[in-house]
């Protein structure tokens, strides 16, 4: 039976123990590997709001990130549906796994485009607003049947500018507006002169010089 004294040195020794341990956990900027280091709810707010807001919209910024394959750098699909949001007098909104081809060839990678539809722009095929001082007018109704059942995974859709022409594009996409009214479709035709009788879709009008 240990005495007293030993008792008395036992317990000494157990305190120190503990206050050393109390003293480990405090110090935050030299972490016991064995420790799980506390986190403060201000310093994971950030990084807890990015992953809870990474929604479509944000995916959507023009994120094409690109992948190795082989000796090809090819795009690499992000989970972004591929639709088009045909807006009250205004501009066509793509997002998607977008390739397009301008008229002069070049090739553009991205995830969300604004283009014109109202033949105004100087930036074409991109929207810069004109629509607002020449007055363009559709109220975006799509009268068309889908031709295809909704797709979830990711697709790719390529648009090509048609030099005096429309916007061609191959591809799954759905084409919708804010009245609730969709389209889905594998490719078509879209207006971007502003003069089609069928926006927002091109009806093959003769001599589209304006687009």
């Amino acid at each position: 039976m240990a005495s007293i004294k030993e008792k008395d040195f036992l317990e000494t020794i157990v305190m120190n123990d503990k206050n050393k341990a109390t003293a480990k956990k405090l110090r935050w900027s030299d972490p016991d590997p064995n420790i799980s280091t506390p986190v403060s709810d201000d310093s994971a707010a950030p990084e807890q709001a990015a992953k809870e807001q990474d929604s479509t919209s944000e995916k959507t910024l023009d994120r094409w990130f690109l992948e190795q394959r082989g000796k090809k750098r090819v795009p690499k699909l992000l989970k972004v549906a591929n639709e088009l949001l045909v807006t009250t007098a205004g501009p066509l909104k793509l997002t998607g796994n977008i390739t397009l081809i301008n008229e002069d060839g070049s090739v553009t990678h991205s995830n969300s485009m604004t283009l014109c539809r109202c033949g105004a722009s100087n930036n074409k095929p991109f929207c810069d607003d004109q629509h607002l001082d020449v007055d363009f007018f559709d109220n975006a109704t799509i009268s068309r049947f889908s031709d295809r059942m909704p797709i979830k995974r990711p697709q790719t859709i390529t648009v090509t500018c048609v030099k005096y022409g429309p916007l061609k594009f191959s591809g799954y996409l759905r084409v919708y507006n804010t009245k609730n009214q969709e389209y889905i479709t594998m490719g078509g035709l879209l207006c971007r002169c502003g003069k089609s009788s069928n926006k927002p879709f091109c009806d093959n009008r003769p001599g589209c010089s304006d687009c």
